[in-house]
């Protein structure tokens, strides 16, 4: 098996069953996790955290593997990826080589084809399940301390789910992907919350609105699984944006870690990194404790709350003080230096999330998809003085493109929609014909070559928001004008 043949390989049964079915329906009709669970749940040992949520699920799991990483060998799975199919699968950072992918590939093929034997034509051995299957197998080869799995879309249906894990993230749940997940936040937040199974220590859980909240903690109550909420339990604290990033405190379990660093743009990303620093916590604690590191004290929190007498203390409004850490913190957790993870965030790395391509011309690229995350890019603008740029987006039809289009039309010059090349989007000029029923002018583009030069020609500043898919393409673009 080649590379390409392995590439293949991840997408040929759900390409065999696609023609089954249609692009309308929901995913209970066409995904069945069932079929991998006991494969990858008789793959499963080493101690892991699935990460799931409507936005910010995969900067937080880079965060959480760069944390552990500065102590374990942490294996990461992530997705979409950029450039090289392999980056969905690191290991402290590495991602595995394209030899050794065709080759374990190959390995786990038969036990993947036999699953597709034995079910109806209709239906396939997803895509996920597989990629889990092989993040599993190349991990156990690593010999890796623990491990962290995005999800995909949500986590009822998501084979990633079948993953026995130790620790359960929920980051923000909006509505998005509604076709597929539901139509109100009560729904989506119900599929994302199977992230929950029983067996978890705890359950990490990001900034919510109060009726996803509602379904989170009434999932966890169901397995008596505790919540460790953002408010309460964690949060940041004195945020301020320096030229190429953010600089903030962190409160975690009444402890505070002063001037974090991160070389990313956006409120929303501290609050990311509070999550991922409250698991790491969290985790970095129980797997010491689970080698038999040798003990140090931990800082005296004794006149501060814990989590547990203020469990009934609203998510919103409850934050109270914390002690003060100092750069060489007495450790977090068992004997976790700061020193290292501090360096391990400022240096991180995560394209396409507020990402300033340039600053002169003006170019900022956001994975931005629906209506709510316009926020954030919005006051990225703000803070910049950037006035009447031309936005370029590239969000399917089953995706809240119309919000993203509301949202930055009053502030934009132009906007220009167009397409990415995934074959599994769907794309259309019907969509500058929807948009202007409403009054709103767009014009279309047929790909993201042709968007970026009708932005160009105009001269003004140029925001870039669209689905993951587009990524590759921007950063395509940017090397053949480094290269021109």
């Amino acid at each position: 098996m080649n590379r390409k043949e392995a590439e293949d390989f991840v997408y040929s049964s759900y390409l065999r069953a696609e023609k089954y079915h249609v692009y309308e329906e929901k995913d209970v009709e066409r995904r069945h996790p069932e079929f991998t669970r006991e494969l990858l749940q008789k793959k499963s040992g080493t101690p892991a955290a699935i990460v799931t949520g409507s936005k910010g699920k995969g900067s937080v799991s880079k965060m959480i593997a760069e944390i552990l990483q500065t102590k374990f060998t942490v294996g990461l799975m992530t997705s979409p990826h950029i450039e090289d199919f392999c980056e969905r699968f690191q290991v402290n950072g590495e991602k595995v080589s394209s030899p050794l992918f065709s080759m374990l590939m190959e390995e786990i093929r038969p036990e993947i084809e036999e699953i597709d034997r034995k079910i109806p034509k209709e239906f396939s051995v997803s895509p996920m399940g597989i990629q889990a299957d092989f993040a599993l197998t190349w991990f156990r080869s690593r010999k890796t301390d623990f491990n962290v799995f995005e999800c995909g879309k949500g986590a009822r249906l998501d084979d990633v789910n079948n993953i026995l894990h130790d620790y359960a993230v929920i980051n923000s749940v909006f509505l998005e992907h509604r076709r597929e997940l539901g139509n109100t936040i009560a729904e989506i937040a119900e599929d994302k919350a199977h992230v929950i199974t029983g067996r978890e220590k705890a359950v990490f859980v990001g900034e919510q609105t109060e009726e996803a909240m509602a379904v989170i903690e009434k999932r966890a109550a169901l397995f008596s699984v505790p919540l460790k909420v953002y408010g309460r339990d964690f949060w940041e604290e004195n945020l301020r944006t320096e030229q190429t990033g953010i600089v903030f405190d962190l409160c975690i379990f009444g402890k505070r870690y002063r001037d974090i660093r991160l070389p990313l743009l956006g409120d929303f990303q501290a609050k990311n990194c509070a999550l991922a620093m409250a698991v790491s916590e969290t985790v970095f604690s129980d797997l010491s404790e689970k080698a038999s590191v040798v003990e140090e004290s931990m800082p005296n929190t004794e006149n501060l709350p814990s989590a547990e007498s203020a469990h009934s203390a609203s998510v919103k409004g409850s934050k109270s003080s914390c002690s003060v850490m100092r750069s060489k913190s007495t450790e977090m957790g068992k004997t976790f230096e700061m020193d290292a993870v501090r360096r391990r965030l400022s240096e991180i790395n995560w394209p396409g999330r507020l990402e300033l391509i340039s600053g002169e011309p003006f170019i900022l690229l956001d994975c931005c998809i629906n209506r709510i995350s316009t926020k954030a890019v919005k006051a990225v603008l703000a803070e910049r003085k950037i006035e009447k740029p031309v936005s370029i987006i590239a969000i399917p039809e089953d995706k809240d493109y119309r919000g993203v289009v509301q949202e930055m039309y009053p502030l934009s010059e132009s906007i220009i929609l167009t397409r990415t090349h995934n074959p599994h989007y769907h794309f259309s000029e019907k969509q500058c014909e929807r948009m202007a029923e409403e009054g709103i002018a767009t014009e279309w583009a047929e790909d993201f070559t042709e968007a970026m030069k009708k932005a160009e020609e105009k001269g003004l500043p140029i925001v870039i928001l669209g689905t993951t898919s587009l990524l590759p393409e921007v950063k395509n673009w940017q090397k053949r004008i480094k290269n021109s």
